[in-house]
């Protein structure tokens, strides 16, 4: 007898409940529109089906307005001819692999091509930005490093390495998170463990007088109010309510997802990895219905060209893009 948990949703139910492209595209307008239609460009609703010959299969009838749309229309999914049966199949798949799946793997399940598939993926990953709001209650507070180890890289990797070392470049990316016990997690990589950058990104992600719980970094001796943490050097990890063992959890998800499943991911994009992480755990263990709409409710209003996807770009200003609102470049 199947497992009776209405959190997952096994391959044969889903293609049970998307046999077509309308299906598909009902589901879609339900997300983003429930029963009424609106024009996502003055959102009206006095809006009509227009003909098959026509650009888009709805049109705005507001005098000022007037546009053709259809619920791709002001999405991550703008201008483009995948279908949305496609569309949300990699959702569903991308809910399923706990641990993420690869482009690689994408593009044998959907039947793209290895870019369609990688390009498809991080408008996905667009959508998954932690909306907010601030963290509260109990939050724990841990730092990660992501990156291989230098001796297991090849030999000129290893030279690169110390040459950066050397220069006193980092050759690992310094990943910060914030888990509210009960609640959601939000991370992103940070360009230093330094008490000015944790204590903006501290103020940015959590609540005033909020119970903090840290390791016995350094960078978080500043915080005078409600902290309690651990000190990890003389192994004390935990002393009663006092630990970091959740963030550490989802630390651990990340990693195995880094090492098995992507292998390799450019400091470029981690901060789209983190954030599809981040928003599988905030959405729990399951990939239902539920939680396919809320992910693609968080499609709207956003946009992910090629072109800013693939131009050569680094920095702080596009590292923390994708974190909370309140963390502006430029800041820590």
């Amino acid at each position: 007898m199947a497992p009776n948990n209405k959190n997952t949703m096994s391959t044969f139910e889903f293609m049970s409940r998307f046999p077509d492209e309308a299906a598909a595209t009902k589901f879609f307008e339900e997300c983003f529109w429930g029963d009424t239609p609106r024009c996502p460009h003055c959102k009206s609703t006095n809006v009509r089906q227009t003909s098959v010959r026509s650009p888009q299969p709805w049109r705005c009838r507001e005098r000022d307005c007037r546009a053709y749309f259809s619920v791709r229309t002001g999405t991550v999914m703008a201008q483009t001819q995948i279908p949305l049966r496609t569309w949300v199949y990699a959702i569903y798949l991308m809910h399923t692999a706990r641990k993420g799946i690869s482009s690689k793997q994408l593009e044998r399940e959907l039947g793209l091509s290895y870019k369609s598939a990688w390009f498809l993926s991080h408008r996905i990953r667009e959508a998954m930005i932690f909306p907010g709001p601030l963290l509260s209650g109990e939050v724990e507070i841990d730092e990660t490093f992501i990156g291989g180890k230098s001796r297991n890289k090849h030999f000129l990797k290893r030279e690169e390495d110390r040459r950066k070392r050397e220069a006193g470049i980092p050759t690992h990316q310094i990943v910060l998170g914030f888990k509210e016990r009960g609640g959601n997690v939000v991370a992103f990589p940070v360009d230093d463990r330094a008490a000015e950058t944790l204590s903006i990104a501290l103020a940015d992600c959590v609540e005033p007088r909020t119970v903090v719980y840290t390791d016995g970094h350094a960078g978080y001796r500043h915080i005078a109010v409600n902290h309690h943490w651990v000190n990890h050097r003389r192994k004390e990890y935990v002393r009663g309510d006092v630990h970091t063992n959740g963030i550490e959890s989802f630390w651990s998800l990340v990693k195995r997802g880094h090492m098995g499943t992507f292998h390799f991911i450019s400091q470029k994009h981690l901060h789209r990895y983190i954030n599809e992480f981040a928003h599988r755990q905030n959405s729990g263990t399951g990939n239902n219905l539920d939680v396919i709409a809320e992910t693609i409710r968080a499609m709207a209003g956003k946009r992910l060209t090629w072109k800013a996807l693939t131009e050569d770009k680094l920095g702080l200003d596009l590292i923390v893009a994708d974190a909370p609102k309140l963390w502006t470049p430029g800041q820590g």
